[in-house]
């Protein structure tokens, strides 16, 4: 029996197959984006004004992926914020725009007062503590008794202490 040729030389194909990956991996880590700063620009600064990622990626055609490397590089080389500030400033206008629409639903009479405010106060309670501010008050509070004070002043030795006094 006689061994056709291989239609297809494999060694060959999958060299081609690690060049095109290389080339997608290239791709989504942003290095392929990078090269139009224009779009790096208009990707980091709708990042930093809390547009979602989903979004960023189908108006800029790109893959969540290479927006996810884009902001790592730009945080770490200074050009934008961190995720906390970045969130903090989120909350902040997630915490405005929630309080407003409780006061407008609560004064056309839309929902009962109880049902906002709860998210509100989460809000606000995590805006917080993004910013280092205190979350929670915690107080000791200790009563006491005149007549504990009294016993503890009857109770204290009297120590006499008989001093030189000399000029220097």
């Amino acid at each position: 029996m006689s061994q056709q040729p291989a239609l297809f030389d494999l060694a060959s194909c999958e060299q081609h197959l690690v060049e095109l990956a290389g080339r997608d991996q290239e791709r989504f880590t942003g290095s392929t984006v990078a090269k139009d700063g224009e779009l790096v620009e208009a990707v980091l600064a709708a990042v930093v004004q809390g547009v979602p990622r989903e979004t960023i990626a189908r108006l800029a055609r790109i893959s969540p992926s290479t927006i996810s490397a884009l902001v790592e590089r730009a945080e770490k080389s200074g050009q934008i914020g961190g995720w906390k500030e970045r969130m903090s400033r989120i909350l902040s206008r997630a915490t405005e725009t929630a309080a407003a629409a409780l006061v407008e639903d609560i004064e056309k009479g839309k929902l009962p007062a109880a049902q906002k405010p709860v998210a509100i106060g989460i809000l606000v309670d995590k805006k917080l503590l993004l910013d280092g501010e205190a979350t929670s008050r915690v107080e000791h509070v200790e009563r006491v008794r005149p007549e504990d004070v009294l016993a503890k002043i009857k109770a204290a030795q009297v120590i006499e202490i008989e001093g030189k006094g000399e000029a220097n």
